[in-house]
C-alpha cells in the first residue's frame, strides 16, 4: 500500500526547502520544484501544505499546461489518509484538467503500490502527451538518447513541433548523444559562459583602446571612445538577441517537412522548450556561440574601423554574457523583485503558455517595438 498521510501532517510541510501540497487526494513533495515554478516561488509558497485541486482546475485562476500534471506525478509520494473511498470519485475531475487543451491523458489513482507506480513510470517513458489520431505511438523515451530517436521515427514537422513545445521535466539531465564524446559538447554548465567568454570581452576590449591610440596623449580620448562604442555594442546584442530568438530559433512556419529539419530544429532550441528546467542545456553551449558570433564578428569587421569593431564586438559579447547568466537566472533562481520578477513570469509564459510571442529575454523592449509582446 502506499503511504498515508493525514490532512494535519501536510500542513506542516509549507516552507521552501520542505514544500508537500495535495491534488486529488495525493500527497506530493515539491520542495525541488518551488524555485523552478513557472508562476514564482510565491505561488506554490503561498498555497504550501494545502489541497490545490480546486485551484489546478481554475483556467481563470493559474492554467495549466499538461506537461505541469506530468511534473506533478513525478513528485508523488503517498495519499490522504481514508481517502480511498473517494479516490474513484476523484478520476473525472483529474481527467477533466487533464484535458484542459483537448487532448486525452488516461490517469488513474489508486490505493495500490503498483498502480501508482506505473503512473510515475509513464510520466517518464509513454505519457508524453501523445496527440488524439495517434494516442498509441510514443514521442521521445526520457531514458534513451534522445537524437537518435528523433532521427528513426521519421516524425511528421506538424506532430513533431507540437510535441516538442509541450515542456517536460526531469530531476537529471535528459541523454541526447549516445557517444559520451558528443554528449560533453551538448552539456553547459551557466559558469562556464563567463569564464569563457569574459577573457576574450577584456581582450578585444583592449585591441581597441590600443589600436585607437594617436599617440600617448591620446590614450584617455581612445579610452572614452572604445567605452561609448562598448555600450552601443550592449544595445545592438539586445537587439541581436531578440532577432536571434525569434528569426533563428522559432522559425518554425518555415521550416520544410523532413527529419534534418526536425534534428536541426531540436538541436538549436527545440530540446530547450522540450525541457526547459534542464540546468545543462539552458545557456549556450561554446560551440554554438562560436558559430553565430562568428559572423557577426566578421560583419562588424567589414563595416566599421578595426578599433570600432573590436570595441563593438566586446560590448555584443559582454551582451551575450549578460543574456544567458540572466535566462539561467529566470529559470532556476529566486529573483530579485525589481525587473526580474516581471521578466522571470514572462519567459516561462512563452514556454508555458504561448511560444509564439515573448522572445525577449533581458527586457520586453524590442517585443514592443515589433508587436509580439506576449500578454498574460
Amino acid at each position: 500500500m502506499s503511504k498515508a498521510y493525514s490532512v494535519k501532517e501536510v500542513a506542516k510541510h509549507s516552507k521552501e526547502d520542505d514544500c508537500w501540497v495535495i491534488h486529488n487526494n495525493n500527497v506530493y513533495d515539491v520542495s525541488g520544484f518551488v524555485q523552478d515554478h513557472p508562476g514564482g516561488e510565491e505561488f506554490i509558497l503561498d498555497h504550501a501544505g494545502q489541497d490545490i485541486t480546486a485551484l489546478m482546475k481554475d483556467e481563470l485562476e493559474h492554467l495549466h499546461s499538461e506537461g505541469a500534471y506530468e511534473m506533478l506525478d513525478e513528485m508523488l509520494i503517498g495519499r490522504l489518509e481514508d481517502s480511498v473511498t473517494s479516490t474513484t470519485k476523484t478520476t473525472t475531475t483529474t481527467t477533466t484538467a487533464i484535458t484542459s487543451n483537448g487532448k486525452l491523458t488516461q490517469r488513474t489513482t489508486t490505493t495500490t503500490n503498483s498502480s501508482t507506480k506505473t503512473s510515475v513510470e509513464d510520466s517518464y517513458l509513454v505519457a508524453t502527451d501523445i496527440v488524439a489520431d495517434v494516442k498509441k505511438e510514443k514521442f521521445l523515451d526520457l531514458s534513451k538518447p534522445l537524437l537518435y530517436q528523433l532521427w528513426k521515427a521519421n516524425y511528421p514537422k506538424d506532430f513533431y513541433m507540437k510535441q516538442v513545445h509541450i515542456p517536460r521535466h526531469l530531476p537529471y539531465s535528459a541523454r541526447i548523444f549516445e557517444s559520451d564524446f558528443l554528449e560533453v559538447f551538448s552539456r553547459t554548465p551557466w559558469w562556464l559562459v563567463p569564464v569563457l567568454w569574459l577573457p576574450v570581452v577584456a581582450l578585444m576590449f583592449s585591441w581597441s583602446i590600443e589600436s585607437g591610440k594617436g599617440g600617448v596623449a591620446a590614450g584617455g580620448l581612445a579610452l572614452e571612445k572604445a567605452a561609448s562604442t562598448f555600450v552601443l555594442g550592449i544595445v545592438i546584442w539586445s537587439l541581436t538577441e531578440y532577432s536571434i530568438h525569434r528569426f533563428l530559433f522559432h522559425v518554425d512556419d518555415l521550416l520544410p517537412d523532413s527529419t534534418y529539419s526536425n534534428l536541426a530544429h531540436f538541436l538549436l532550441h527545440g530540446v530547450h522548450h522540450y525541457l526547459p528546467m534542464d540546468r545543462l542545456r539552458l545557456v549556450m553551449p561554446p560551440v554554438l556561440t562560436i558559430v553565430i558570433g562568428t559572423p557577426l564578428y566578421l560583419i562588424a569587421h567589414s563595416l566599421l574601423e578595426s578599433h570600432a569593431a573590436n570595441a563593438v564586438m566586446a560590448g555584443v559579447y559582454f551582451g551575450y554574457i549578460c543574456y544567458d547568466m540572466i535566462h539561467y537566472y529566470l529559470h532556476h533562481a529566486r529573483v530579485l523583485e525589481f525587473h526580474f520578477k516581471e521578466m522571470k513570469t514572462y519567459h516561462l509564459a512563452h514556454h508555458y503558455k504561448n511560444y509564439d510571442n515573448g522572445y525577449g529575454i533581458t527586457s520586453k523592449l524590442w517585443d514592443r517595438v515589433f508587436g509580439t509582446l506576449l500578454e498574460m
